[in-house]
């Protein structure tokens, strides 16, 4: 858990136009944010880091909690700080229907919900939260999935893999189906598998293990940060020569681009995440801004673009 205190007004979002009327202001702007995975997953350090600088430059209060991959007790971390009077709330809906009733009393409440990173798979219509502020996972798994299949020149027949943290989240799902999309115009197939999110010496391992009983596989297609991390380690550990891509930015996946041993990687920006998510939800407070969902984008990190980013792999990139 992170905190950073406050000292800026802020208010519940349905009543905000009674208070703005009476002159009464909150005392502070007590805002909550949810991640689903663990600390051990570096891409949530760039998600902490644009909401923490959001909240100093608001002058808020945010708090940061992690679930361990645990959908209840994500649900039992909003109800806790619905119950100590958090102000908004921001957090992945990496399970669709997991969060839809704590999600429904935040609302009743008057408090301000944004999806971040994860939503529900049917949006708006499949949860009350009020936006959605990430990534276009579809359309980004086409992006990468094309990029992979002309670079190992993937015919019909071939066979790919998609190893992912969690096979069944919303982000995973989806990416495959734009992943699958760009092999299914060559005639090749992605498998999706699972590695977990408990390290990256644990997803090393089961990478690894894949490639060596499955040795006609054409390529690796990483479907989230730590596959796409361990991606070249573990083609190298399984002797075999084929192409990999991913998502995410890190200074081990960068350089990684850098040195030719992965083609391309996908940004989303998960600094935007952070850092939109707790700036709506405290406007959403003071002045009654209904928030908007945000597109944190698909960029495509090749080899070209990767240095640009390399310095800044470690804090927000």
């Amino acid at each position: 858990m992170r905190r950073l205190k406050s000292g800026v007004a802020a208010m519940a979002g349905v009543a905000v136009a009674a208070l703005l009327t009476t002159g009464a202001f909150a005392a502070d702007a007590n805002l909550t944010m949810v991640i689903y995975g663990t600390t051990g997953n570096p891409f949530w350090s760039k998600v902490v880091a644009g909401a923490e600088e959001a909240a100093k430059a608001l002058g808020a209060d945010v708090t940061i909690q992690f679930a361990n991959d645990d959908p209840v007790q994500q649900s039992q971390l909003v109800e806790a700080a619905l119950a100590r009077g958090t102000t908004g709330i921001g957090l992945a809906l990496n399970v669709d229907d997991a969060y839809d009733n704590v999600v429904k009393t935040a609302r009743a409440q008057g408090v301000p919900v944004i999806a971040f990173n994860v939503d529900d798979s049917a949006g708006a219509a499949g949860n009350a939260r009020q936006a959605f502020i990430g990534q276009d996972f579809r359309e980004a798994g086409y992006l990468i999935g094309k990029a992979v299949a002309a670079e190992a020149g993937l015919k019909s027949g071939d066979k790919t893999v998609c190893p992912v943290e969690h096979p069944g989240a919303v982000y995973a799902v989806q990416r495959h189906e734009g992943v699958e999309r760009a092999m299914k115009e060559v005639g090749a197939t992605c498998e999706i598998i699972g590695t977990g999110g408990i390290s990256l010496e644990d997803t090393l391992t089961k990478l690894t293990q894949y490639l060596v009983g499955h040795p006609d596989t054409k390529a690796v297609i990483g479907l989230g940060g730590m596959p796409t991390e361990m991606a070249p380690k573990a083609v190298q550990d399984a002797r075999m020569s084929i192409p990999n891509g991913g998502f995410d930015l890190s200074e081990v996946i960068i350089q990684n681009v850098i040195d030719g041993k992965t083609l391309a990687t996908v940004d989303q920006q998960p600094f935007y995440q952070g850092y939109m998510t707790v700036t709506q939800l405290y406007y959403a407070g003071k002045y009654g801004l209904t928030p908007a969902s945000i597109n944190t984008g698909a960029a495509l990190v090749d080899k070209a673009s990767a240095p640009i980013v390399l310095q800044l792999a470690k804090t927000v990139r």
